[in-house]
């Protein structure tokens, strides 16, 4: 029987030659003190959030407050909302991803809120009964209404407690000061120790303090205290064996969409660091699934590998998976040592199935690269999931077309494909910092970007994202079942054979079929069924579709974030040699007040600024703003509000492809 000695020993020598040989420098320290503490705190979490396993945020800075000795408890107010859910007898899952809208929206006030009450009350309940003095808030984007009425609410019975907000939200907009004594901006685990010393010693602030974390600092992941979970009934979560863990913060790549690779600078943990605390895990908590919640696993594809060499030579029985770059770095044996060492899936960032569209993302990844990472995964049993954008700024119909192509031609080496809501433009990135080069106008129409050819916008995005579907519903994974995210099948009816034909990448093709000669909009919008109905024929051969939309249909399903007022009726048949016939009939009107002016370059927070290093030749970061320019804008916004793009089309048309 092998001692500890021995199986130490063996993973040592399995990561020894992979992992690096030297710290990482330039990186900050966590001092953590351990002495006694009179202050109670309490971080909360509130819905819609993950539920598959406990937030790993509020566990990491459970494990830091009380090393440094702070009486420390933590309460997922969103697991506790999701066990009530079966209960309200309503027609949808609220934590669906697809819905998640319902949370930011006043339908959160009719239909979840009255029916959480009484649970937020129990949680009053506990603040009295055990006196706490500070209570922490971890704000997203869907659980901002939530936390901001149960803040409210503490101001009003509790009106001595210090409230602390942190998390994602506050990187682009720092909470209201009369809801949040203090606010952390970038990483907490050294702010959030600053806050409660200050805390202890003075009381609560007299005004709102902002903590933001320093241009380049970059927190050492080593040496922080390993998430503490034992608040947590890992029972609670879809995956009772799973936790999240980090592997690195930050992102090697700059995509212009991001907004997370200006968040914090890139730095990786050690493959000696990771693999302990995944081992004690398994050996506290029986966890066997890991999923690292890094912007990208493979940032440092060397000590990826080594961890992978690692945990296969200790021979525990623990699966892991995690976001990652497509590498052409990593080949078939690679993914074999991953595979060895637990790795059952990737995550990637595929983004799109055009390398025009790729490279003006600057993903720094071509298909070929994409498609061989993926097939050298699924021979070894790296299984991969692909991260979409549909209706990037630069994306044409063409290019939107290279994708269908793309995805049906990688169905099976997938194991599915999320497709969100469509690109959207978070204030903080290279693009919206420079946006005009990406062919924004300096406008929302109807709440939502828009191009200044008005060939892009939210409705047209919509149509894609629905038209995507409708081809992934004919697809297969490699796990055997059809990869669409939202049901569309309320959207189509299909009349179609056996035919599942291979296609190879058609290099170009006019989609401007119709030519209804009304403006852009209408004329571009019209048109964005063609490359579902190309791809196929091209895939399915001879078929008959009928597609239905109307505005009722994706409120429901998209909420305000995408619908428009848009009716379209679209019969299309097409015979096995091409022969094809289309009626329609399109109606779309424009909503009141559509136009308003929208301009990110003045966004200041810490993130906005490393964007515009980026973005803008010569910048340091600096707000750059010019009175004739912003001018010259506005007079251009109040032109556009001249603009009505309603319209009414309807025909016939026939075709030979």
């Amino acid at each position: 029987m092998e001692d500890f000695d021995d199986k130490h020993l063996k993973i040592m020598e399995a990561i020894l030659p992979y992992a690096r040989k030297t710290p990482q420098k330039n990186l900050t320290q966590v001092q953590i003190n351990n002495v006694s503490r009179k202050t109670k705190v309490l971080f909360m979490l509130f819905p819609e959030w993950a539920i598959k396993f406990p937030p790993y945020n509020i566990a990491r800075l459970v494990a830091v407050t009380r090393k440094a000795g702070y009486n420390t408890s933590a309460i997922d107010v969103n697991i506790e909302s999701r066990k009530l859910w079966k209960e309200w007898n309503i027609d949808f899952d609220p934590w669906e991803g697809s819905y998640d809208w319902i949370w930011e929206s006043d339908r959160y006030w009719t239909d979840l809120h009255p029916r959480l009450l009484e649970l937020y009350e129990s949680y009053f309940k506990y603040i009295a009964d055990n006196s706490i003095d500070v209570v922490g808030f971890s704000l997203y984007y869907c659980n901002k209404q939530q936390t901001f009425w149960f803040a409210k609410e503490l101001r009003k019975r509790f009106p001595n407690i210090t409230l602390i907000v942190g998390g994602p939200d506050c990187h682009m907009h720092v909470p209201p000061a009369e809801l949040f004594d203090v606010a952390v901006v970038g990483e907490a685990e050294r702010n959030i120790l600053d806050v409660l010393e200050n805390i202890e010693s003075n009381g609560k602030p007299d005004k709102q303090l902002v903590y933001e974390q320093q241009d380049g600092e970059r927190l050492d992941l080593n040496n922080l205290p390993w998430a503490d979970y034992s608040d947590f009934d890992f029972n609670n979560y879809q995956m009772p064996n799973g936790v999240n863990a980090e592997f690195s913060r930050g992102c090697t790549a700059k995509c212009v969409f991001c907004s997370e690779t200006h968040f914090w600078k890139y730095r990786g943990r050690s493959a000696h660091s990771t693999l302990n605390e995944v081992l004690k895990l398994y050996d506290n908590y029986g966890v066997d699934y890991v999923w690292f919640l890094d912007s990208l696993v493979n940032g440092n594809t060397q000590e990826l590998r080594a961890f992978a060499k690692g945990l296969a030579a200790s021979g525990k029985p623990i699966m892991w998976t995690g976001y990652a770059r497509c590498d052409a770095r990593m080949d078939k044996e690679y993914y074999n040592d991953l595979a060895q060492g637990g790795c059952h899936m990737l995550s990637y960032g595929l983004e799109s199935g055009s390398n025009s569209v790729l490279k003006d993302m600057d993903k720094r990844i071509t298909i070929d690269i994409v498609e061989q990472n993926l097939e050298d995964g699924l021979r070894v049993g790296v299984g991969a999931h692909a991260n979409w954008i549909v209706g990037f700024p630069t994306e044409t119909q063409f290019n939107f077309y290279e994708s269908l192509q793309f995805i049906w031609r990688n169905q099976h080496n997938v194991m599915g494909i999320s497709t969100g809501h469509g690109f959207t433009e978070p204030p903080d990135t290279i693009l919206s910092q420079n946006s005009e080069a990406y062919g924004f106008v300096k406008a929302y129409y109807e709440d939502n970007w828009i191009r200044a050819d008005f060939t892009n916008s939210k409705t047209h995005r919509m149509i894609r994202l629905i038209t995507t579907n409708i081809l992934l519903d004919n697809c297969t994974s490699s796990r055997g079942r059809p990869m669409n995210n939202f049901d569309v099948s309320k959207y189509y009816s299909l009349e179609a054979g056996s035919v599942r034909n291979a296609v190879d990448y058609e290099a170009d093709f006019d989609f401007a079929i119709i030519k209804p000669q009304i403006n852009p909009f209408a004329d571009s919008l019209v048109n964005e069924f063609w490359p579902l109905l190309r791809m196929m024929w091209r895939a399915r051969g001879a078929y008959r579709i009928k597609i239905k939309i109307d505005p009722d249909q994706t409120l429901k399903q998209f909420g305000l974030r995408l619908v428009s007022n848009f009716d379209v009726q679209l019969d299309f048949k097409i015979s096995h040699t091409g022969k094809w016939r289309a009626n329609y009939r399109f109606k779309y009107t424009q909503q009141k007040d559509a136009w308003k002016y929208s301009d990110y370059s003045r966004h200041d927070t810490l993130s906005a600024a490393r964007a515009r290093k980026l973005a803008v030749p010569g910048s340091s970061g600096e707000i750059q703003f010019d009175k004739q320019k912003y001018a010259r804008d506005k007079r251009m916004v109040e032109q556009l509000k001249k603009l009505d793009f309603s319209f009414e089309y309807a025909g016939t048309a026939r075709g030979k492809w």
